[in-house]
């Protein structure tokens, strides 16, 4: 699988949210980074398993606070054909406020080999999660304490 057919399966997955199906492209070893600090998020998480964890269970309490219709991408590819850089747009409903959104949930290197990614850096946005959400004071109060 090509890391440009990644992100289709990717977005397909996120789309539906099917987060577990999310995790399991990920290979054993996988690293998943956020280079950019999101306050109360890991900056580097290390296999599959802590991949899992973080995406499926400790993210649950913003999942029950927006229900995901869409995830589209953009993909733009490099000059190493496993390393794509992908801009992702979250689509759905607030369950704090009812109204549709649609926000730049982040930007993704994402390095795909022999089928699985072996590495994702996400340029997360938190504030659109934040406001989608309805947690942005929360975000706020933290960025706050971490300053």
């Amino acid at each position: 699988m090509s890391a440009r057919e990644m992100v289709a399966l990717i977005q397909q997955r996120l789309g539906a949210a099917d987060f577990a199906g999310f995790a399991d492209l990920f290979a054993d070893e996988a690293v998943f980074e956020y280079p950019f600090v999101v306050p109360g998020w890991p900056s580097v998480l290390h296999g599959r398993a802590a991949i899992r964890e973080h995406i499926v269970d400790s993210r649950r309490d913003v999942r029950s606070r927006i229900e995901l219709t869409g995830f589209e991408s953009t993909v733009h590819e490099t000059s190493d054909p496993e390393i794509v850089v992908v801009e992702h747009e979250a689509l759905g409903i607030s369950v704090a406020t009812g109204e549709p959104f649609r926000f730049a949930s982040g930007v993704g290197v994402l390095t795909v080999r022999d089928g699985q990614i072996v590495r994702y850096r996400d340029y997360a946005n938190p504030i659109g999660t934040a406001i989608a959400s309805g947690r942005l004071p929360e975000l706020a109060a933290l960025m706050k304490e971490t300053a």
